[in-house]
């Protein structure tokens, strides 16, 4: 998806118009989430939050959809932290088997039993099937309320801030511009407009199917959108695709996010070269590959101070460093990438610059940011399925081409999206000793298997080096064997 960020122009009138509207919405959202929780079924909720809160089904539609993806997001938590948790607590039992000072052994025994009671919290909730109570406005924000650090109209904003209008192809607004029924963006050749549909509260006058929504209780709000991305929803208005609208308050002004599908349906061209990408937390690899998936060129494209700035200091430099990535590309002549989307699991235990780095939003912004970055120039993008890059890399490209682990990884990306399948080195292959055809990536699985046991067993026997080999690591296997 591609959302763009405009800013609304709205007077003392229209604002009081839009919040006590967003306040509707927002209760009738929380409304339908408890409602989920308790099992209520769709049909019963959208019905009563009609006749309660908003006389218009697609509001009360949308309204439910939004406290099911809360309810959803929650559940897809849940397991994420399941996950940590159980990783957390290995680690945690491997320092306390190396840990001979019995005040260093009480502390970790103290975290141990700490996470496992956090474990069994969330193993409660995923087998009950059920999530913990959600607190719409922010948990840090009520606690800050409660302490009398942040006021109960400042709280009351942050519950009622927002109200979204997802879009269809079918739907036409005020104007007969297609794409989102209730929230309708307008361009005239030269100006945006939002014209917001909100029905009234008057139960005398008919609403339903067939019945014209009258032009007074339509509002028109003109809509300033960046100059970069004028193009881009002219565009997208024209071809009449639809569009979601979340309006939200921030400080008593009104942003609207519009947001599209960047629809693409090209498929890889095995006769042009490829690039391949390998997003890390401080650095960006990129290689790029021929179509007989030989090497071409490779490029680091460094950001070290990303795990030490703010939220918004981070999204600028990943910006600037997407936009460095498309143009190096585009000066290559690619016109097609790949890349993986990871996942980096928290099981550093008290490893907090780690936890800092590697946090998965900071890697979601990036995969984000490079995609839509890469397809507005043009470039195609596809994914790959992420398993064992870095060791293929390492086994089999690192030495050979010169590069670093990241590059190599990127290669292996690049020629994993081209249809390559990667066959273990013969050397490699007569140390590991696997069965006889063993698919390729089972028996890259069992050499990351012993690769990882030999690395532990190694350091706790003092015999680890940076500098080792795949072929150091099996033989070291065979040797303690």
């Amino acid at each position: 998806m591609f959302t763009i960020k405009g800013i609304l122009t709205v007077d003392e009138r229209l604002a009081a118009i839009l919040i006590n509207f967003m306040r509707v919405f927002q209760a009738a959202k929380r409304t339908a989430y408890q409602a989920i929780r308790r099992g209520v079924k769709r049909e019963e909720i959208i019905s009563s939050l009609q006749n309660k809160f908003i006389r218009n089904a697609r509001w009360c539609q949308w309204a439910y959809a939004e406290a099911e993806d809360t309810i959803r997001s929650q559940k897809e938590l849940i397991d994420m932290y399941i996950h940590d948790l159980e990783a957390k607590i290995k680690k945690a039992e491997e320092k306390l088997e190396r840990a001979k000072n019995s005040v260093h052994r009480k502390g970790i025994l103290s975290r141990i039993e700490k996470l496992q009671n956090r474990l069994s919290y969330w193993q409660s909730h995923k087998e009950k099937g059920t999530v913990p109570p959600a607190v719409f406005g922010g948990k840090k924000n009520f606690i800050a309320l409660t302490k009398g650090k942040l006021s109960r109209e400042e709280w009351k904003e942050l519950r009622n801030n927002s109200f979204t209008s997802v879009g269809q192809a079918n739907q036409k607004g005020l104007k007969g511009q297609p794409g989102n029924a209730n929230t309708e963006i307008f361009f005239d050749g030269e100006n945006f407009f939002l014209n917001v549909y909100l029905p009234p509260e008057d139960e005398d006058i008919k609403l339903g199917r067939g019945i014209p929504r009258r032009e007074e209780d339509w509002i028109t709000l003109p809509l300033s959108i960046p100059a970069p991305y004028v193009k881009y929803l002219a565009e997208h208005l024209a071809t009449g695709r639809p569009y979601t609208v979340q309006v939200i308050r921030k400080k008593n002004r009104f942003f609207c996010h519009i947001s599209f599908a960047l629809e693409d349906t090209k498929e890889v061209d095995r006769s042009s070269k490829m690039g391949g990408i390998d997003l890390n937390p401080q650095v960006i690899s990129v290689t790029i590959v021929h179509p007989n998936g030989n090497y071409l060129a490779s490029r680091n494209f460094p950001c070290p101070d990303l795990p030490y700035v703010s939220h918004e200091k981070r999204l600028h430099i990943i910006g600037s460093l997407c936009r460095e990535i498309a143009w190096w590309l585009k000066k290559q002549g690619v016109t097609q990438v790949a890349l993986e989307e990871l996942f980096f699991n928290q099981d550093h235990d008290t490893n907090r610059f780690f936890n800092r780095m590697s946090h998965n939003f900071s890697h979601k912004a990036m995969f984000t940011n490079l995609v839509i970055r890469l397809r507005k120039e043009g470039i195609a993008v596809f994914t790959v399925n992420p398993k064992f890059t870095p060791l293929i890399g390492f086994a089999k490209y690192k030495d050979t081409y010169g590069l670093a682990v990241h590059q190599a990884a990127a290669l292996v990306i690049a020629r994993r999206a081209l249809g390559y399948k990667e066959k273990l080195p013969k050397e490699i292959k007569r140390l590991l000793a696997p069965k006889e055809g063993q698919p390729h990536l089972s028996t890259w699985g069992k050499l990351f298997g012993t690769v990882k046991a030999v690395r532990q067993k190694a350091r706790k026997n003092g015999d680890y080096k940076k500098s080792w080999t795949i072929e150091n690591y099996l033989t070291y296997a065979i040797k303690v064997a």
